[in-house]
């Protein structure tokens, strides 16, 4: 394992290099790489594991209250604790693509409208803002995207009001 560190007890945090870890990925992309902490806090491994680190080093202590030259970097049971299940938690958020996953349909159902009458409209009748708008659930034919699209074409039968608005109804 190829692990990145500032040797400075403690490390600030503008001195932490982030960059210079994924330099080292970079160079041996074939080692497990990580970073060495010697900031005062959890958030500098966080950024790590978020950036692809997959080992992380502190120094540990039973208590806060010894004396030493590294106890205020180091981490007790508590913020040792912290940082694995952080760790886990963001390991598990790394990746993905820009795309909504299938889980979000239901939200996606719900968030996004439809175009739908506001007022009732005649066979023949032009679509305008004054008889169609957006509305919630998006689970209607026509999104809300497509609204200006809509405008200014005819119905093909009658359509009552509050209806989801059908691509067969439209000329």
């Amino acid at each position: 394992a190829i692990l990145h560190t500032t040797n400075l007890y403690p490390t600030p945090a503008h001195l932490v290099r982030l960059g210079a870890m994924q330099q080292m990925h970079e160079a041996f992309p074939d080692h497990v790489f990580g970073l060495s902490d010697h900031t005062v806090s959890n958030h500098a491994c966080y950024a790590a594991v978020a950036l692809g680190a997959s080992i992380l080093e502190r120094h540990f202590t039973d208590h806060m209250n010894r004396t030493g030259p590294d106890i205020i970097n180091s981490m007790d049971a508590q913020a040792t604790k912290e940082l694995i299940e952080g760790s886990k938690l963001i390991w598990e958020m790394r990746g993905g693509v820009k795309e909504p996953a299938v889980e979000e349909q239901v939200t996606i159902d719900f968030a996004f409208a439809t175009v739908c009458t506001i007022k009732d409209i005649a066979q023949g009748e032009k679509f305008t803002k004054e008889n169609i708008w957006v509305k919630r659930p998006g689970t209607g034919e026509i999104l809300a995207d497509k609204f200006e699209d809509i405008l200014g074409k005819t119905a093909r039968v009658d359509i009552a009001i509050d209806q989801q608005l059908k691509l067969e109804n439209v000329e």
